[in-house]
């Protein structure tokens, strides 16, 4: 007898083949039968035509601090989400030696734009190496499977200290960096993560530590990963770090290695296809690299007080002092040396002053709700004002508590379209855990069903499924999850394809020491299973036992994904 059977779904295995019309059971956590089933089962649900997947594999999250105080990392289950991955671009919480703690946090809240004083209520702690973080999550009970990342800056913190951030590291200091990363990997780490991206900036606008390493670093780092028979090195590059450096990578660690991030950059519209290009050419010399891309506008909701993306731009100030930004906000001298920046051309910033694509989200004031929705550009207009003054005066005229919302990347959807029809893209960068006041992407896997499938037509669901479940886990070598397939692990999804969709950010106060967050929800996603436990019914959570597993044991093999025959056998 199963312990549960789905019945009358629409079954998508989450390996592109057509779906088909029949039951799914489950017996001990695992798809024990697919296709009709006539035996009873302990407990069946009715999917009356509803789609049955795979649960979504989430390659580029932040949950390292979530998950020691909210076991179901939220919102993860309830936007489809069954396996989570950690660490990413070197920013975790482990090792964490007592002595370094508040510079990790600290360094952490400023670069993932979250808030310092909830990680200092939240974070529990009860571990030091890499090796207890994991044992700790496990005691403790997670949601969603779990895979991590070791952390190159919080290894570099460990080592170095703020030392760490201002300069390369000695032989010495790189021997217990190797030490460090050794021992994670021992640990069931699923591999390297780090950046090298010049707007990770830490506490005080420090440079974020791996941005000091040198290329002999890393090299000593990818050397430890040939060492192991599993592992992944992902990075999130500047502009000295790209393709060719991710391929070098590879071939010292004789693992894959993935690139981020991938977007369509308006201001450099042959940047993003050079990337995918360059992969695809790397993998066609047997050389597993790939890209982590976004599916959706990247955007970014934010008080003046707390402007991340406009602190990596002169002269913005990096203090959040109220006073010392009311004196800076109305200087004609900042405004003016500001305005030039905008004028120069710089890689770097992300924002490039399009007033055209800044609205005002959250008005402070009660007499400016009239201003809601509408774009700086056209404010200005209407004023006949030069359009940062405007931004600037009804923040200050609202004490600095007006919600922009900034849109940054992935604006012109047949550019977007062209990077996400590449194999060679994995369709990621949620993000999720960080940035909490700034957005929320981490439905991006709804959105890509709803948007890229149903309204654009991009994708069929077999090839779309097939790219958020079985493509990311094979690329990181996620053993029998992102398939429904028998044997393998039953982490599912049911959703309505007629109205599976994201809606709108919405502020809540949930974070220890009532921090805030922003949340979508996902209309049409009907269940979400992890391990075959259903963790949510569509609308809420639901209190079981944690089922998720943290993940230390990974596939040995390279993945094929985006390679033909040949350049698969070379990659072997």
């Amino acid at each position: 007898m199963h312990d549960f059977v789905i019945r009358n779904a629409r079954i998508a295995n989450g390996l592109g083949d057509p779906l088909i019309d029949g039951d799914l059971g489950v017996k001990d956590g695992r798809v024990a039968q697919v296709g009709t089933i006539s035996e009873d089962a302990v407990e069946t649900l009715d999917a009356a035509g509803a789609v049955l997947a795979p649960g979504v594999i989430d390659l580029h999250t932040h949950y390292d601090a979530q998950l020691t105080w909210d076991a179901t990392a939220s919102p993860a289950g309830a936007l489809g989400v069954t396996t989570v991955v950690l660490g990413n671009c070197g920013f975790g919480i482990a090792p964490a030696p007592a002595d370094k703690r508040k510079m990790i946090l600290a360094n952490l809240a400023e670069v993932e734009g979250m808030a310092l004083a909830s990680l200092e209520a939240g974070v529990d702690w009860g571990f030091e190496s890499f090796s207890e973080y994991l044992d700790l999550l496990k005691t403790k009970g997670v949601y969603p499977n779990v895979a991590v990342l070791a952390s190159h800056t919080v290894m570099r913190t460990a080592v170095m200290g703020a030392e760490g951030s201002k300069r390369p590291s000695t032989d010495e200091e790189l021997a217990q960096m190797i030490d460090l990363f050794r021992e994670a990997m021992q640990a069931g780490a699923v591999g390297l993560a780090s950046s090298s991206n010049e707007n990770h900036r830490g506490a005080g606008g420090i440079p974020i530590a791996s941005r000091l390493a040198n290329d002999e670093e890393f090299h000593a780092l990818a050397a430890v990963m040939r060492e192991f028979d599993h592992g992944v090195f992902m990075a999130t590059c500047g502009e000295h770090h790209g393709i060719p450096f991710m391929e070098e990578m590879s071939r010292i660690s004789e693992r894959p290695s993935f690139y981020a991030p991938l977007f369509y950059y308006s201001h450099q519209p042959e940047r993003g296809t050079g990337i995918v290009t360059a992969a695809a050419n790397a993998r066609a010399r047997g050389v597993p690299i790939y890209a982590q891309g976004s599916c959706q506008p990247l955007s970014l909701a934010f008080t003046l007080d707390k402007a991340y993306i406009l602190k990596a731009m002169e002269p913005w100030p990096s203090t959040e002092e109220h006073a010392e930004l009311y004196r800076i906000f109305k200087d004609p001298a900042f405004r003016d040396a500001f305005r030039e920046t905008l004028k120069t051309p710089d890689s770097q910033h992300i924002f490039k002053g399009r007033w055209d694509w800044v609205s005002v989200t959250v008005a402070g004031l009660t007499k400016n709700r009239d201003l809601e929705g509408r774009t700086i550009a056209d404010i200005a207009a209407e004023q006949s004002a030069d359009p940062f003054d405007v931004f600037l005066d009804i923040s200050l005229e609202e004490g600095l508590r007006t919600k922009f919302t900034f849109f940054i990347l992935n604006m012109e959807e047949d550019g977007v379209a062209e990077l996400l029809v590449n194999d060679g893209t994995l369709v990621s960068l949620s993000d999720a855990g960080a940035h909490n006041a700034l957005l929320c992407d981490a439905g991006y896997a709804m959105y890509f069903l709803g948007h890229w499938v149903r309204e654009r037509g991009l994708f069929d669901l077999p090839t779309a499924i097939r790219k958020l479940t079985s493509d990311p886990a094979d690329a990181y070598g996620i053993i029998d999850r992102g398939r429904l397939t028998e044997g393998a692990w039953a982490d599912m999804i049911m959703f309505d394809p007629d109205t599976i969709s994201i809606t709108n950010m919405e502020s809540h106060f949930d974070l220890p020491g009532n921090g805030e967050r922003l949340l979508r929800r996902a209309p049409g996603l009907l269940g979400t299973w992890v391990n075959g436990v259903q963790v949510f019914d569509g609308h809420d959570y639901l209190s079981v036992a944690a089922p998720g597993h943290v993940l230390t044991e990974f596939a040995s093999g390279l993945p094929r994904l985006g390679m033909d025959q040949s350049e698969a056998a070379a990659a072997e």
